[in-house]
């Protein structure tokens, strides 16, 4: 599936690493997601709050329905993520440059998630 397309089809996204500092991309990706009309859960073990929006601990956390897992983190904190979506039976997990490698990708597919590897903000200026 594209990146275009699950902006398209989905609603629900859990922004992990998300952040106050409107300087880094875990605020504006949240920021962006927004804009855009989803529903955004940040997700961050330092926040209680990231754009006016409740911040969550972790995925298990967040009692509705999430459809794709952004990472904005460093790929050495991704796997307590990666089991929390594989119990939460998430399907996607939208890789951001720089938060994966060629290893963390096959460990992502072995799980049976779908890795999608592109920027939040450049495919997000395709939808109107």
């Amino acid at each position: 599936m594209k990146s275009i397309d699950i902006l398209r089809d989905f609603k629900n996204f859990a922004v992990l690493g998300a952040t106050t500092d409107t300087k880094k991309y875990g605020y504006k990706i949240v920021q962006r997601l927004c804009e855009i009309g989803k529903t955004v859960y940040p997700v961050s073990p330092k926040y209680d709050e990231v754009y006016g929006l409740k911040a969550y601990r972790d995925l298990l956390e967040i009692e509705r329905p999430i459809d794709v897992v952004v990472f904005v983190i460093n790929k050495k904190f991704a796997s307590q993520y990666i089991a929390e979506m594989r119990e939460l039976g998430i399907g996607f997990a939208w890789m951001q440059p720089g938060t994966y490698d060629d290893i963390l990708i096959k460990d992502i597919q072995s799980l049976g998630i779908t890795p999608i590897e592109d920027c939040v903000l450049i495919v997000s200026k395709e939808i109107a």
